[in-house]
């Protein structure tokens, strides 16, 4: 007998990468941006998902990256206590956020599966955003930063290390508020707390190591909140999703506290309603996989 035609089910039967590449597809069909000059060089970068906007970056000028500069350096002094972390979170740090919720691949496949493919997704959005925006790195800026590691091949703002993490963090969330996540962590809540200041903790280590500067945190975590949340409507979680926002950066550093109390002061402020992304059924099948792995007995 044949497979299914167009099903879920064949999910089960394909190669690791063959899904990967799937979820990716599915991902960017929906998400397009427009990109606009303005006077001199400035200039934003709105991306869209599904046809709704849910945020806008403002290209920061020269002289608020000569700013921020001075903050990078300050940094540097925590270099020796921080560098064995930088230097393992080069890549993907899927272990930094496995470790907070015990995961192994034994037991957790597609937990991790889920957060892999949520930072491939993350990567690429990242990715569209810096290249429009075409934001130089701090050692292109000010020759004293002298980073510990080689300057990636790609522009500072916004940090995909950030966008990355803070879409894993929301997801995780997201899974931890489930009904079944929640009896499997007693202290789940604990944990949540936990997952966000560990997206914290690897965005600010991206200033230490030298290679960013605190506005690309910000506008990164932005933009992860954000993917994370759609990513939960394509799994078919209902969740309460932030409103459209747009950032536009001030010479601020990057904590947690200030992104999540006092966003406008620093620019980050909510400009229209809510993104709600359409579910899928490549993303529900993980999501269904996911939280199987969370049965008590």
């Amino acid at each position: 007998a044949p497979l299914p035609f167009s099903s879920r089910d064949a999910m089960n039967g394909w190669a690791g990468w063959v899904r990967g590449s799937l979820y990716l597809s599915d991902y960017l069909s929906k998400l397009d941006w427009t990109a606009t000059k303005a006077a001199k060089d400035g200039g934003s970068v709105t991306l869209h998902y599904g046809g709704q906007p849910f945020l806008r970056l403002e290209r920061p000028g020269m002289g608020l990256f000569r700013c921020q500069a001075r903050r990078v350096r300050a940094y540097a002094e925590q270099r020796s206590d921080r560098a064995a972390e930088i230097m393992t979170q080069l890549g993907f740090p899927v272990d930094y956020f496995a470790q907070l919720l015990g995961l192994n691949s034994a037991r957790n496949p597609a937990t991790l599966e889920l957060i892999s493919a949520t930072q491939v997704l993350a990567a690429h959005t990242a990715m569209v955003a810096k290249h429009h925006l075409a934001c130089r790195r701090p050692d292109r800026i000010d020759t004293l930063v002298m980073p510990m590691l080689s300057t990636p091949g790609h522009g500072t703002f916004p940090s995909a290390h950030a966008c990355e993490a803070f879409s894993v963090a929301t997801v995780l969330t997201g899974l931890l508020r489930t009904r079944a996540a929640a009896k499997h962590y007693a202290d789940s809540a604990k944990r949540i707390i936990l997952l966000e200041k560990m997206a914290e903790r690897i965005a600010v280590n991206r200033t230490v190591a030298g290679v960013h500067f605190p506005i690309d945190s910000w506008a990164g975590a932005a933009m992860g909140i954000a993917i994370g949340q759609i990513i939960l409507a394509k799994c078919g979680i209902a969740a309460t999703p932030s409103p459209a926002s747009s950032y536009t950066a001030i010479d601020s550093d990057f904590n947690l506290t200030e992104l999540k109390l006092r966003p406008a002061e620093n620019g980050l402020v909510a400009t229209g309603t809510p993104l709600n992304a359409a579910a899928s059924d490549i993303f529900g099948w993980l999501w269904d996989k996911t939280l199987a792995e969370y049965k008590l007995g």
